[in-house]
């Protein structure tokens, strides 16, 4: 038997009022980022940048970011750098680092296109170095990393 108390006719989120989009991280810094959250949702993690300075990531994305009534509004960006080990001692050479920005969406993702192929579905989560994150919208995750 499932049981529940929510009524079916109360939204869970009422400030939510927007297309859903699925979130890609991408990584232009130093360190690993071992978890993601945008507001409160979980948006993954994402490795180190490559030996070769290219961005990691925008190859894999979590459901959902649901959207905004108001999308001028700031959103809070949350992070955690992994910790990280010299390679010969296995000492701790850096902590686990919290990171905390607000971050402006670049107001509503294009949804309205005669091929919905090519509408927004995607908000990458874009880790520019140490502190800085933005964010925007794509098509594809794959179009992520070349932000």
């Amino acid at each position: 038997m499932l049981t529940g108390c929510a009524s079916a006719d109360q939204p869970q989120e009422p400030q939510r009022d927007g297309p859903s989009l699925m979130m890609v991280p991408v990584n232009h810094y130093e360190r690993y980022a071992d978890t993601i959250f945008v507001d409160k949702y979980w948006a993954g993690n994402v490795g180190r940048r490559h030996s070769d300075g290219s961005p990691a990531g925008g190859g894999g994305a979590v459901c959902c970011y649901a959207g905004y009534k108001d999308w001028t509004k700031p959103v809070k960006i949350r992070w955690k750098w992994g910790s990280e080990d010299d390679p010969v001692t296995k000492v701790v050479t850096r902590d686990n680092e919290w990171h905390e920005v607000l971050a402006t969406l670049p107001g509503p993702p294009n949804q309205d296109t005669p091929d919905p192929r090519y509408a927004d579905a995607y908000l990458c989560v874009i880790l520019r170095d140490r502190d800085r994150v933005d964010l925007d919208y794509a098509y594809s995750r794959g179009d992520c990393a070349d932000k």
